[in-house]
């Protein structure tokens, strides 16, 4: 593949990430993502039909991902509103398309090093912002934080840092911290360079403390997840209990100051409740790509990515979505477990991915998530890393080729997470 397909992958992705024509003055107003989505499909055409085949065998994902797209747009036929089937074919189309984008060209080591540093300093860069916005209460863009009431009577406030698009949800710009962290660690620990060791350890401490400034619930259980993640897989014995224990530890202590209220409320738990009382009356396609807000009791999203799945799109549309990511982290688990194969590099790298994805999967668990590219932009990295590593060390049959095991697995987990679901949110009300 060319050079150039790849700068506009990277280029399609600062859009979306630091969003320069929100902030940057010569930029303000233009439509720079679907340009640059549009051009980067054509430069990168000749790629896309060499590379379709071999993805199509050997990636399950990228065919669960498009069984999700047609699942989402389906959700609207049980109510035969063929507009709504075509809207969410073209917006949640659009995602998927970045997700097979990337699926297609990363195709080696050195591709997958651009794509990860590309996200890693546009990370930094949010972290810095959040850092400015903490301490100058203006950010780039002179963008202010949120200012969020927490007791009105008493004049209680807290600030939470925000950027732009997708992050001006704290929550949001705290997850996609969070996910860093573990991936910048791992450079610091595999690279060899002084100057990209510096960067990546710097990285590390920018985005601990630009999550820290975000004062995100989600983003404190995104944190833990992470963290007890990586306890499992880079730990044996009393090590690993001790380190997830401090993992607990430390969460508590540095919690921002709104986690002392609780992971959600009682109104976050009636939202729940509302998802579940959908589900049951729409089991199979659910009410409707992003119509859960119509049919809640405060007109609300869910604030579960799980629960909104299952309750916008039904078992057609949760089960392919929820397998996306459970093929995704057994096959990263796998790969782990060949560490006596595996160079110490790839094993780290493979080890950083599933702690990175395990907080994400973890945090989202507080937070609406299901279409957005963060997700899919974290899940084609852990992929395509898992299927470079393995093509390079000879197990590829041994970590992706049981494929139609783990859909069978994955199925029943997925059905099997529905009653789980369902018992959390009946203690959550409890607790409430």
């Amino acid at each position: 593949m060319g050079f150039l397909p790849l700068i506009l992958l990277c280029g399609y992705m600062v859009l979306i990430l630091i969003r320069p024509m929100d902030w940057w003055e010569p930029l303000l107003g233009y439509e720079l993502v679907n340009y640059t989505a549009i051009a980067t499909f054509f430069v990168a055409l000749p790629t896309v039909l060499e590379r379709y085949r071999t993805v199509w065998s050997n990636v399950v994902q990228f065919k669960l991902a498009l069984i999700f797209l047609i699942a989402a747009s389906f959700s609207w036929l049980s109510r035969f509103w063929f507009g709504g089937t075509l809207m969410t074919f073209q917006e949640l189309g659009k995602i998927i398309f970045f997700f097979a984008l990337l699926l297609m060209m990363i195709s080696n080591q050195r591709n997958w090093g651009i794509v990860l540093w590309c996200l890693l300093l546009c990370v930094a860069w949010l972290a810095v912002h959040a850092i400015l916005q903490h301490h100058t209460g203006l950010g780039f863009g002179d963008k202010p934080p949120l200012t969020r009431w927490l007791d009105r009577e008493e004049g209680i406030q807290v600030h939470q840092a925000i950027a732009f698009g997708t992050f001006e949800d704290p929550n949001d710009l705290c997850l996609i911290l969070v996910v860093a962290i573990p991936l910048f660690y791992v450079q610091y620990k595999t690279l060899d360079n002084p100057a990209q060791k510096a960067i990546a350890l710097a990285g590390v401490g920018l985005c601990s403390y630009g999550a820290w400034t975000t004062n995100s619930r989600g983003g404190v259980v995104a944190i833990f997840g992470m963290l007890a993640s990586y306890a499992i897989v880079r730990t044996k014995g009393i090590r690993r209990y001790l380190l997830a224990t401090a993992a607990i530890s430390i969460v508590t202590v540095l919690a921002p100051s709104r986690f002392g209220r609780g992971l959600g409320g009682r109104d976050r738990s009636i939202l729940w409740g509302d998802g579940l009382a959908m589900f049951k009356d729409n089991p199979l396609f659910g009410v409707g790509y992003k119509m859960f807000s119509e049919y809640a009791s405060e007109r609300k999203v869910t604030h579960n990515t799980y629960v909104h799945t299952l309750a916008e799109l039904g078992l057609i549309g949760y089960v392919p979505f929820f397998l996306l990511f459970y093929v995704t982290l057994v096959q990263l688990r796998r790969a782990i477990r060949y560490k006596e194969i595996l160079s110490p590099k790839d094993n780290l790298q493979l080890a950083g991915l599933f702690s990175a994805l395990s907080g994400y999967f973890t945090g989202v668990y507080f937070l609406s998530r299901q279409y957005q590219h963060i997700l899919y932009l974290i899940l084609a990295l852990a992929i395509t890393a898992v299927h470079i590593i393995c093509e390079k060390h000879g197990l590829r049959e041994q970590v992706t080729g049981k494929q139609n095991h783990d859909l069978r697995w994955g199925t029943l987990w997925a059905v099997g997470s529905v009653v789980v679901i369902w018992i959390t949110i009946r203690i959550v009300n409890a607790i409430s």
